[in-house]
């Protein structure tokens, strides 16, 4: 699309009441391309937190359901369903465990974490996870990605994209 037409778009759109905003991901159910290796891998990490203690996956969300939330803190729509994320993980504490891992540099998402606080943890994966997450079921490796692990670690939705929040705690409460 020419400069010309998307500043038309950008100022027709909305004068329709449309937004060019994009929708929100809702969970797709459908698991079959994410990798049982890659899975068994992603488990079996054991990353920092801004802590420095070493956080393995897998402890961190036995017997409960795991949001697995792959982000950067450049990415947009990352940043923008992280207070979601965390009112999600207050919600449901005692069920669920929201986990953060940021394809990111250390000092960047140390920085985000100072600005935004969240009540799960935050933790370092560094881009070089970014071949891990693309067998997880993302294979065009975009960003939002998430992961919704039930309570025996099996893939039960994946979500590529900003959250709609609404339809996640939907889809978890259909889980719990």
């Amino acid at each position: 699309m020419n400069r010309r037409a998307f500043l038309l778009a950008g100022l027709t759109l909305p004068a329709w009441g449309v937004s060019p905003v994009l929708a929100k991901a809702r969970p797709n159910q459908d698991v079959d391309n994410v990798d049982p290796a890659a899975l068994d891998e992603l488990l079996a990490l054991v990353l920092p937190g801004l802590d420095g203690k070493a956080q393995p996956l897998g402890a961190r969300s036995q017997n409960r359901i795991a949001v697995v939330n792959f982000w950067a803190s450049w990415c947009a729509p990352c940043v923008r369903e992280m207070p979601a994320l965390d009112q999600l993980q207050k919600k449901y504490r005692d069920v669920v465990q929201v986990l953060g891992v940021g394809l990111d540099t250390e000092n960047n998402i140390r920085a985000f974490a100072e600005k935004t606080p969240v009540a799960y943890p935050l933790l370092l994966a560094g881009a070089g996870k970014i071949s891990l997450m693309r067998k997880l079921g993302n294979p065009k490796g975009g960003l939002p990605y998430t992961l919704v692990l039930d309570r025996k670690g099996g893939p039960a939705a994946t979500i590529l994209g900003e959250i709609d929040i609404e339809a996640l705690q939907a889809f978890l409460d259909g889980q719990v």
